[in-house]
């Protein structure tokens, strides 16, 4: 049973595997959001000290980042080496068995 089905009690494995991937895309593109946005926060700080401040939570966000890649790569969720037209298959082909 994953964390999925533990915090909500679903017990359809294919439903929890496809909010599984939707929540682990989601997460990406919200760190990948965040990251984008601290770094512009980083270039525009006068203080050094929050600017250091800022420069230490990126650096956190980063590896955190990093590891949700892995795990979503480990997982299947997300393919950063698909070309696009295996992206658009696999788009495909998930919305035909959903």
């Amino acid at each position: 049973m994953g964390w999925f089905e533990d915090l909500f009690g679903i017990q359809d494995s294919d439903t929890t595997k496809m909010a599984e991937k939707e929540i682990a895309i989601d997460m990406l593109k919200d760190s990948k959001f965040m990251l984008n946005s601290m770094s512009m926060a980083i270039t525009e700080t006068t203080n050094p000290q929050l600017r250091e401040i800022l420069k230490r939570q990126l650096n956190s966000s980063i590896q955190n980042h990093f590891r949700l890649v892995d795990l979503s790569v480990q997982n299947n969720w997300y393919l950063p080496r698909s070309t696009p037209i295996e992206q658009v298959k696999q788009d495909y082909e998930e919305a035909s068995t959903t």
